[in-house]
């Protein structure tokens, strides 16, 4: 500990040695993956006309500068007086902490941070979060680019969430935890990566992060909402298609750790190909499929998956594999240039016969959304709507073991409810030079577990423990209700790492014939607010 507090004040001393010496404008790679921030540039990526592919997040600020000024949407609402100017003000309110531009590289370096307090109000609960860590970010002649990130974190939650903990191991998003007295938690998180972007048409990333494709609040394809996973990210983009190949490695922390090697890894390959339709793109149609399986001794890395232009159903149908195969369809279509309507279809298994059965056949397994957003509202700059409607059948995303289920380090790769569920979530958000505000509703039913029978609810469980073959339908188990209104006000002080003021209202009931839960949480923090992290489940 001494050491890394020795090794920090050196670091520090020379930051601020830099800091008077050198002035630039960074250029970093990705544009941050955080709903707040993409709020600001949606309405210019809804009125573009030149075929932006706007479902495969994060996005590159290379191809944001074609469509639209990010840099100038970022920039913070000051006022004129002089300490703005000052290097105090300047570092504070509109300049990355260190940033240094010599021989066509440039670096940045920011402080990465969440202190937060709050009160449970109705369970008489105190809370906090406090998270400290660092943000490095390079560029290397606009051809390479790196980024780091690490966050140390001690918190304690309200009891909802404090129990999916205790249950899970992991906070949600950010890393397994040690139990600490008082009901705390310790956890860390790092991510970090780097990109070689060889023209307009071809860019590499290999990185520890989080990616979503979609265009709504959720994803029922690949959401951010897991721990950072490894993976290698290929995007190929002409004409008006943009052609995304993934392979991911990630963890299955349900099955016990090796001593030796860890907790047991499982391989992923993601492919996704996005095609811009009409004179004015009005029209976007995603094709997305994915395999997640398990190594063996006796198989070793599956070769097949490593081709980026096989199909992976047919492949994997080939091989006799026990693999977990899923598809999905992503659709955006621009209603005016402020407004949007998406949606999303996933495929685990599908037979039209049992569909149209009508009797509830297990192996029927399907999401989907439907979801729309305007901005500008009534005429009125930076008055945004968005509701959403997400919808998932029982044993969605499980397969015969956690090790192949769509899952990573014991959360959904695409929805917090997991599986036999549907949602209906609204937000109107509205800003106003660096404030901004913004009321979400959340309702919910979804169908629990029960008595230790699966029913199609956990996405961990093997969809071989079911007890039949028929009779699931949408909430099949223990009917559950949840219902969540929010609203939260932030100050904006500076837009280089979304750095805000914020205070809030959460207000939480879920019930079904066994349980009852409710909590009314009131917080205020500051927090630099570059990820999304979810808690509404």
């Amino acid at each position: 500990m001494r050491k890394f507090v020795s090794m920090l004040k050196r670091i520090l001393t020379f930051t601020l040695f830099v800091l008077f010496f050198c002035k630039a404008h960074a250029q970093e790679y990705l544009f941050p993956l955080n709903r707040d921030v993409n709020t600001r540039i949606g309405h210019a990526l809804t009125g573009d006309t030149l075929g932006f592919h706007t479902s495969l997040q994060p996005y590159a600020y290379t191809d944001l500068q074609g469509v639209v000024s990010a840099d100038s949407l970022r920039m913070n609402s000051l006022g004129t007086e002089k300490f703005y100017s000052t290097w105090v003000g300047r570092k504070l309110f509109s300049e990355h902490l260190l940033l240094v531009d010599t021989d066509d590289i440039i670096l940045s370096l920011d402080p990465v941070f969440n202190l937060q307090a709050g009160s449970d109000l109705l369970n008489q609960r105190n809370v906090f979060v406090n998270t400290r860590g660092l943000l490095v970010q390079g560029n290397v002649k606009n051809k390479f680019f790196f980024y780091s990130s690490f966050h140390e974190n001690q918190a304690r939650y309200v009891n909802y969430i404090d129990s999916l903990i205790r249950q899970q191991q992991v906070v949600p998003g950010q890393g397994k935890v040690k139990f600490l007295d008082k009901e705390e938690f310790d956890f860390s998180m790092a991510s970090g990566g780097m990109a070689y972007r060889i023209n307009k048409h071809f860019e590499f990333l290999l990185a520890q992060d989080r990616l979503f494709i979609g265009d709504g609040y959720r994803s029922m394809l690949l959401s951010d909402n897991a721990y950072p996973f490894p993976f290698l990210r290929t995007n190929m983009t002409f004409w008006k298609f943009r052609y995304s190949v993934i392979y991911a490695v990630m963890q299955d922390l349900q099955t016990p750790p090796d001593q030796n090697v860890g907790y047991p890894k499982k391989y992923g390959t993601f492919h996704y190909l996005d095609l811009n339709i009409g004179r004015k793109n009005k029209l976007t149609v995603g094709i997305f499929e994915s395999v997640i399986w398990k190594p063996a001794a006796s198989r070793g890395y599956e070769l097949h998956y490593l081709n980026p232009f096989l199909f992976l159903r047919p492949v994997e149908n080939s091989i006799g594999s026990p693999d977990n195969a899923l598809l999905g369809l992503n659709v955006r279509w621009k209603m005016s240039h402020s407004s949007v309507m998406y949606g999303q279809l996933m495929l685990d298994e599908f037979l039209l016969d049992e569909v149209r059965s009508g009797e509830g056949w297990w192996g029927n397994k399907q999401a989907g959304q439907l979801g729309f957003k305007s901005y500008d509202v009534a005429g009125i700059r930076f008055l945004n709507v968005q509701t959403e409607f997400n919808v998932a059948r029982p044993f969605m995303y499980q397969h015969r073991s956690s090790s192949q289920n769509y899952a990573h380090y014991n959360q959904s790769l695409a929805h917090t409810l997991g599986a036999d569920f549907y949602e209906s979530i609204s937000f109107i958000n509205y800003r106003w030079r660096n404030f901004f505000a913004e009321l979400k509703f959340q309702y919910a039913k979804a169908g629990k577990d029960t008595a230790g029978i699966n029913l199609g609810n956990d996405i961990f469980q093997s969809y071989d423990t079911r007890p039949g073959d028929y009779g699931y339908y949408l909430v099949t188990g223990l009917k559950s209700t949840l219902t969540n209104l929010g609203l939260r006000v932030n100050y904006l002080v500076n837009p280089k790492t979304n750095f805000v003021v914020e205070a809030g209202i959460e207000c939480r009931n879920y019930s079904n014939e066994v349980d009852q839960q409710q909590s009314q949480f009131v917080y205020f923090g500051l927090r630099t607010s570059l990820e999304n992290y979810y808690f509404d489940f």
